[in-house]
């Protein structure tokens, strides 16, 4: 059984608060499904659905096959089910859009992934270094700068008058913590150990990289990923934030005691990189990164840590092997609005998955999933 649980370091934000449900509604109602159960594909999937489904806690399961250059979606929910066209918070996944930026800058010929990220910084930064070596854009994109986990740290005080709050006044509160913040911060930073020699999972460090790709691109990321995502990719669905008519078209998240949790946009630069996308826009970007025409794409993938059998990272994708020897690429992702996900691919297969659910359960359960999936498959 494969373990997704590399990612355990990272910062996660949690949110508890009542929203409306627009897509799923109660647990414990009889389990909803579009899959029409004609073929292997199909019992592999209804097959470890349901098994997920088992847990009163959970709620529906989006999931998105590529496979042999054809795309097949199931749904499944206690009420109302969620469609292809459905937006999701995918988590963490996210961070492989903003190396699919840095990848395609260096192919533009903005910068080397192994340039001083000095160099795209406003002002002077000797702190950032660590005996002679200097942070490198690389580093930022696979996890192994060396900074903290978190550049801003507030006081006790501080942090019990925001647990007072609502939660959309918290939001807001760590949403002006913007680009000039991080700037700052950088500057108080001390390192304590070499860049390059150790894999540690750092989403403030992602949010570095976005911020030198505004830097050199001259404006926001918002714009800067998803000009490229609808010129590059066709992927006219995916954004880090949403419009309200998009929310109400979100499928409600819930927590892991299933309740009910609000929407809400992930702006500033405190947490690690958001996106906002479809089922039908991720098997476009699952199709982008098995055809390997792109060659942003196609550097992502290449090893920059780790082992070529074992775990290594490419630029921001994450790789393995599994049980039987088969190279596997991969992103998980969990917002603690309501939903957890897993991107994954098999290239010598030409297969790939994109689950989301709408709980925050657990990420390793989403694993389970996944690996029960090929386990039907190959018993058939």
């Amino acid at each position: 059984m494969k373990s997704y649980n590399k990612l355990k370091g990272s910062r996660l934000f949690f949110i508890a608060l009542f929203f409306c449900p627009t897509v799923f509604g109660q647990k414990n109602s009889p389990v909803l499904t579009d899959n029409k159960l004609k073929n292997k594909l199909d019992t592999a999937i209804d097959y470890a659905a349901k098994i997920y489904l088992q847990d009163s806690n959970t709620n529906g399961v989006s999931i998105g096959v590529y496979y042999k250059n054809k795309k097949y979606t199931y749904n499944y929910g206690r009420s109302k089910l969620a469609t292809a066209n459905n937006f999701y918070n995918i988590g963490s996944v996210a961070k492989t859009f903003v190396t699919t930026i840095l990848a395609q800058a260096v192919i533009d010929k903005k910068l080397n992934l192994n340039d001083d990220i000095r160099k795209f910084l406003p002002s002077s930064y000797p702190n950032l270094q660590y005996n002679g070596k200097p942070i490198l854009v690389e580093n930022l994109a696979n996890h192994t700068s060396g900074l903290p986990r978190t550049f801003r740290v507030f006081s006790s005080t501080t942090q019990d008058s925001l647990r007072k709050l609502a939660i959309p006044e918290q939001v807001k509160f760590y949403s002006l913590y913007n680009q000039d913040s991080l700037i700052a911060d950088l500057h108080h930073i001390k390192l304590d150990t070499l860049p390059s020699l150790k894999f540690q999972y750092n989403s403030s460090a992602m949010m570095v990289l976005v911020l030198l790709l505004e830097n050199i691109y001259h404006k926001p990321y918002e714009k800067i990923v998803t000009q490229y995502l609808t010129t590059h990719l066709k992927m006219y669905n995916t954004k880090p934030f949403l419009t309200g008519i998009e929310i109400a078209n979100s499928v409600q998240g819930y927590n892991n005691n299933g309740k009910s949790q609000q929407f809400l946009n992930l702006r500033g630069f405190y947490f690690g990189p958001t996106m906002n996308t479809t089922i039908n826009d991720m098997l476009k970007y699952i199709k982008a990164n098995f055809s390997m025409k792109n060659k942003a794409i196609r550097l992502t993938h290449q090893l920059t840590y780790g082992k070529e059998k074992g775990f290594g990272i490419g630029l921001g994708w994450m790789m393995d092997n599994n049980n039987n020897g088969e190279r596997y690429i991969y992103h998980d992702g969990n917002t603690k609005i309501g939903y957890n996900s897993l991107c994954i691919l098999y290239p010598s297969k030409n297969l790939g998955f994109i689950i989301i659910v709408n709980d925050t359960i657990s990420q390793d359960k989403v694993g389970e999933l996944e690996n029960n999936i090929r386990r039907a498959l190959d018993r058939q």
